[in-house]
């Protein structure tokens, strides 16, 4: 019974510390909170990236050569899209901008049937001049000072987004040809002692993010041409428009077809009828349910393992808490503290030895069959990111110096 005790307050006392170490944690990572958005993308460039990279060097190509060759490959990828896609996206953009008035006094008129059917009903909606009425009382409201407030705000908005786009890929380009040094500088750091749990937990961790970033690029791609390819063929007008903004959205998981469906209905009630806008439903509904059962399963492996519920209660929470990107690591951020904290439990709480922890990760990351995106550790694991100097065991290195051995634990997951 004493013992019980003992380990009972143990627990809670390491249950005590380790909420205040995230309150510290969370504290100083929101005082720093500017940083994030760069590292944030450039971790994703990262990890869409290396893999490639760590081909090439597996190749004999150094880093250097492999980082400037992928950023060339994909830049030019993205730049072959363009010029098939941009001029058809610009004649729908100028044929949705010259229909827009039109457009406008349709849902104007919708507005205002509604509003007026709402008379009998519980609640009453405004009606469109109500609305303007409401806006210009606001914008009335607010003064001289308030205006240039809001416009310091929005260009601050704009500057600082720039500055992430030009600052991430240049971090990431860093990483990428660093990653092998900077992960034996983070070997080094780690007690002996716990070094393989570390490597474990960190295997894992970069199964869950890094699977979930390149599968969630993929599935959007994939989700945004099928979407494409169904409003084409009931000849929705703009059907590439709606098609890329439901597989731009897709990124974050559930929000694609829902915001691309609210788009492609608004379209096919103003320019159509109602019999269209029930088939954008349906091609909205269609890829959706095949995104959930097929798509996503069979590309991501299934790397996060959330249940659906965890994923709809993250997606709030990240938007409230960081805005769109706090929506796009909402999911990541979720399967981290998942994987944290099962870990945590197993070893410390229930006291199981970590060869056994590894071995249930190995079998459940295994469950569901090899996908085509692999495991994230196959271009993170630590033969993978070999350093390839002499004294170091690499591809091309002359094995490790005496007292340099890096122990591996027995039965981690995702090496490839």
């Amino acid at each position: 019974m004493s013992e019980r005790i003992r380990r009972a307050g143990q627990v809670a006392w390491a249950v005590v510390g380790l909420a205040a170490l995230l309150a510290l944690v969370g504290l100083v990572g929101w005082s720093i909170r500017v940083v994030w958005a760069p590292v944030i993308l450039a971790g994703a460039i990262v990890f869409l990236l290396n893999p490639a990279v760590t081909a090439l060097e597996r190749r004999h190509v150094p880093r250097l050569a492999g980082a400037a060759l992928s950023y060339v490959g994909f830049f030019a990828g993205v730049a072959l899209v363009g010029l098939i896609v941009v001029p058809l996206a610009a004649d729908q953009t100028q044929e949705l901008a010259d229909e827009a008035p039109r457009v406008r006094s349709d849902i104007e008129r919708w507005i205002n049937d509604r509003a007026e059917q709402s008379q009998n009903w519980i609640i009453t909606l405004p009606n469109v001049g109500e609305l303007e009425s409401q806006v210009d009382a606001e914008a009335q409201g607010s003064g001289l000072g308030d205006t240039i407030n809001t416009v310091r705000d929005v260009g601050t908005r704009v500057f600082h987004v720039l500055l992430i786009l030009l600052l991430a890929p240049i971090i990431a380009f860093y990483v990428l040809v660093d990653l092998p040094r900077l992960r034996v500088a983070a070997e080094s750091l780690v007690p002996a002692r716990a070094r393989d749990e570390v490597l474990l937990l960190a295997t894992r961790l970069n199964a869950a993010v890094g699977g979930f970033f390149r599968g969630q690029l993929l599935v959007a791609l994939v989700v945004g041409v099928l979407i494409s390819i169904g409003l084409a063929v009931i000849d929705l007008p703009f059907w590439l428009i709606v098609g890329m903004v439901a597989g731009l959205c897709n990124v974050v998981p559930l929000v694609g077809p829902l915001a691309g469906g609210t788009l492609g209905v608004i379209i096919a009630l103003t320019t159509r009828d109602t019999t269209t806008a029930v088939w954008v439903v349906v091609i909205m509904a269609g890829a959706q349910q095949l995104d959930n059962h097929f798509i996503s399963p069979v590309v991501m492996q299934r790397v996060v393992k959330l249940h659906p519920a965890v994923v709809i209660l993250a997606l709030p929470l990240g938007g409230t808490a960081g805005g769109v990107f706090g929506l796009l690591i909402a999911v990541p951020t979720a399967a981290v503290l998942k994987i944290l904290i099962s870990h945590l439990w197993h070893t410390y709480v229930l006291g199981e030895p970590l060869e056994t922890v590894a071995e249930r990760a190995e079998a459940a990351a295994a469950a569901p069959g090899p996908g085509i995106v692999r495991s994230v550790g196959d271009g993170l694991g630590p033969d993978a990111m070999a350093v390839t100097e002499p004294g170091v065991d690499g591809p091309e290195g002359d094995g490790p110096e005496e007292g340099a051995e890096r122990p591996e634990p027995a039965g981690t997951p995702g090496r490839g």
